[in-house]
């Protein structure tokens, strides 16, 4: 699970280093710099996910096109390099004990000769203790090792040492040669040594990195609209994808298996007050139609014919249903075109999702999924250090992260600010003097 999140100099923030949880919520107004923070998780992902290990960073991908370098640098700024980086608790492979927190944190630049991002340096660390730094080499026109546990090795024996070096995208890893010459340099023999020491730990702390990163599932805010009928391919995808366009063949395999998950779905569109039932109806062996039934009128219609927040909200549950302990749920405005009802039942999906051991950051602009949280936090269902709560605000020198705290009783001190509960006092006071006054004209 991802335990803290670093950025210097990256998109809206020229440094952010913030906590976060099971269950990560943020709120703000718009253009405020809430995109910012999810996207960085989402370009260190799709990196991750790329099958080409030496790109450095994918700025174009599934899980978004963010332009180019100057694109997502600070200021739009070129000539500066930026940095990412993430801290995260993990176990050793194939056993329940922990491991110290591991965290990384790699800088890239941009190369104008040749117009491309290179990673200028890269660092993990286990716990408190680095384990190993990689730095770009101008001299050399590649990257060498710069700390080994702590230790700097001589410049002189950098080159030789960098034969260990195995680099996939922005994480470096050491390997063991079969056969190693014997070094005449005091200093790459105890470099070589000092190697063999922390090769398991390293491969151990970068593995556990490459698996989260890996596991990432993101849902934009523009999902596609509903079509009349499908095409049945057979195809079914790993994720439900940015746009939402994967979810109604993931149905559809959900519906012919009849897989438990397709239950999941169901529990919650009737808990939500959106539908009774959301049924495949097939047409021909390759179509299909989506066929829903009204909760309460049990009226039958296509998903075409009903309103947005259905078709809206499914690509949301459907993908949430398919993931597992461990994985990450990026969401951004999950409420859209839902009714206050069913956007407060959202609180109680992502509670699920953190009790299914799901790590979720949340983008939102809803009261109600809010204050749902708090109230599973009052009852007891969820426990206040499992969720966190940041206001993203832009201030005259920049974009601004505030953590927002929940008392004992689950209420915001101080209280949500920027348009959230105060708009809704706003409002109603300004309706009862609008009420006082006597009409116009």
């Amino acid at each position: 699970m991802i335990e803290r999140l670093q950025l210097q100099d990256f998109k809206a923030f020229r440094q952010l280093d913030i906590a976060v949880r099971p269950l990560t919520v943020l709120v703000g107004e718009n253009n405020s710099g809430k995109s910012s923070v999810l996207a960085s998780l989402r370009l260190l992902s799709q990196t991750i996910q790329s099958e080409d290990s030496s790109i450095p960073l994918l700025l174009s991908g599934p899980l978004g096109d963010f332009g180019a370098f100057r694109d997502v640098v600070h200021g739009n700024h070129r000539g500066r390099p930026m940095a990412l980086g993430l801290t995260l608790s993990s176990v050793f492979p194939r056993s329940a004990e922990r491991m110290s927190s591991v965290s990384f944190r790699s800088e890239f630049k941009y190369r104008t000769q040749r117009r491309e991002t290179i990673l200028r340096s890269t660092e993990v660390t286990r716990g408190h203790s680095p384990l190993i730094a990689v730095h770009a080499s101008t001299e050399r026109d590649s990257l060498v090792i710069s700390k080994i546990a702590g230790w700097t090795p001589p410049e002189s024996a950098r080159a030789a040492l960098g034969s260990r070096l195995i680099m996939r995208n922005f994480l470096a890893n050491v390997t063991r040669e079969a056969a190693r010459r014997r070094s005449r340099s005091e200093d790459v023999t105890e470099g070589q040594r000092r190697l063999d020491e922390i090769e398991l730990q390293v491969a151990q702390s970068v593995n556990s990195i490459r698996a989260t990163l890996s596991n990432v599932e993101h849902i934009g805010s523009m999902r596609r609209p509903p079509e009349r009928t499908y095409v049945h391919t057979g195809v079914e995808g790993r994720y439900v994808g940015a746009d939402g366009a994967n979810w109604p063949a993931m149905l559809a395999l959900d519906a012919s298996r009849r897989s438990p998950r397709l239950g999941l779905v169901q529990s919650w569109l009737r808990a939500s007050g959106i539908a009774d039932r959301v049924a495949i109806h097939w047409l021909t062996d390759r179509h299909f139609e989506i066929i829903v039934t009204n909760p309460k009128s049990r009226e039958t219609a296509n998903i075409a014919d009903v309103g947005q927040g259905t078709s809206q909200v499914l690509p949301v549950v459907i993908a949430g249903a398919r993931l597992g302990r461990g994985d990450t749920y990026i969401v951004e405005e999950p409420e859209i075109h839902l009714h206050p009802r069913a956007q407060a039942a959202l609180g109680d999906y992502f509670l699920d999702l953190v009790k299914a051991g799901v790590q979720s950051f949340v983008e939102t602009h809803s009261e109600y999924f809010i204050m749902r949280l708090q109230q599973h936090v009052a009852a007891g269902r969820l426990a206040p250090q499992d969720v966190i709560f940041y206001y993203v605000s832009s201030e005259p020198n920049g974009k601004r992260v505030t953590q927002l705290h929940l008392n004992a009783s689950a209420t915001f001190e101080p209280s949500l600010p920027g348009g959230f509960f105060p708009q809704r006092m706003t409002e109603a006071s300004a309706l009862a003097k609008a009420r006082s006054r006597p009409p116009e004209g």
